[in-house]
């Protein structure tokens, strides 16, 4: 009986190391709260090679290297993921990196094969607008943030980007609408404070 103890004993110190450096996804959410996108990004390291065909784990990867201003291999990992399951959020995430690197009309032209299956997605729509803005071309900024509108009336910061887009793109009538739209709806909006001597 006692060697019995003694063997359960031994198994229990023996095993005790080894459960204490396993770690979790739950651990990595609390690092990367904390500001420690390395220490999270390890911890999704080790449990992507633990179960390598876990599309998740790299999106995950992807978004802390996102973090970390590390594109181009959040790019690699957003395109693993897809590899294991297509999924829009990975799609999203790689025109994030491109919006980043400053590759606008990558950006765009990616958000734009997207919404042909995703033709009313708020988080296309919105990246398409602000890639056409980065790119200057104010009229197809504008032109997303009416098929936007279209879909959330009541987005006033969309709406707010509408009228300053609009309003850049020389389409003053359209601005000038829009514009009385926000005044009424969210007069506190920084774009009505910016354009009230000009479109009232």
């Amino acid at each position: 009986m006692n060697i019995r103890i003694l063997t359960l004993a031994l198994a229990l110190i023996l095993t005790l190391p080894l459960l204490a450096r396993t770690r979790d996804i739950a651990q990595s959410y609390a690092l990367e709260s904390q500001a420690d996108f390395i220490g999270s990004l390890e911890i999704m390291r080790e449990l992507s090679a633990a179960d390598p065909q876990e599309p998740f784990y790299q999106v995950r990867i992807a978004w802390l290297e996102y973090l970390l201003g590390r594109y181009e291999r959040s790019i690699s990992s957003y395109r693993k993921a897809i590899g294991l399951r297509d999924n829009l959020d990975a799609r999203v995430g790689i025109i994030n990196c491109h919006l980043a690197l400053g590759d606008y009309r990558l950006a765009l032209s990616a958000t734009d094969s997207l919404l042909v299956e995703h033709r009313q997605n708020p988080q296309l729509l919105a990246k398409a607008a602000y890639a056409a803005y980065l790119l200057k071309e104010h009229s197809l900024a504008a032109d997303y943030y009416i098929r936007l509108i279209q879909v959330y009336p009541w987005d006033m910061e969309s709406r707010g980007y509408l009228v300053n887009n609009l309003y850049l793109a020389g389409r003053v009538d359209e601005a000038r609408v829009e514009y009385r739209l926000l005044k009424k709806y969210y007069p506190l909006s920084g774009i009505v404070a910016q354009y009230k001597g000009v479109l009232e």
